[in-house]
C-alpha cells in the first residue's frame, strides 16, 4: 500500500481555488479506487499551502491512472489541470510506502 501527497504553494489568496481543484480530484480518485483521501490547508508555516493525500494499492495503479489522466484529457480534466497550473506558484509530490 502507498500514500501519495501533492503539495501546492498557492498564489497569494488562491488557496480556495486549489482546495476546490483537490475536491474535484478527490472524486476522480474515489472512482479509481484510491482511499483515505484528505485535503489540508496551512495553519502555521508558509501561507497559502494546500496539500492532499490519498492511498492506493500499487505504484502501477497510480502511474497508470496518472498517465491516462494526462494522455488525452477531456474538457473536465483539462479544466482541473488548468486550475492547478494557474493558481499555484509551485508544487511537488511525495510517495511513501505504508508500513503499518
Amino acid at each position: 500500500m502507498y500514500m501519495l501527497r501533492e503539495v501546492y504553494q498557492a498564489e497569494r489568496g488562491k488557496a480556495p481555488e486549489i482546495v476546490a481543484a483537490f475536491k474535484t480530484l478527490s472524486g476522480v480518485l474515489e472512482n479509481a479506487g484510491c482511499t483515505n483521501r484528505r485535503i489540508y490547508v496551512d495553519y502555521t508555516g508558509p501561507m497559502d499551502t494546500v496539500f492532499a493525500q490519498w492511498e492506493f494499492d500499487s505504484l502501477d495503479q497510480y502511474f497508470t491512472l496518472e498517465r491516462e489522466f494526462y494522455k488525452n484529457p477531456d474538457a473536465e480534466a483539462q479544466a482541473l489541470i488548468d486550475a492547478f497550473n494557474s493558481n499555484a506558484k509551485s508544487g511537488y509530490k511525495e510517495i511513501y510506502e505504508i508500513i503499518q
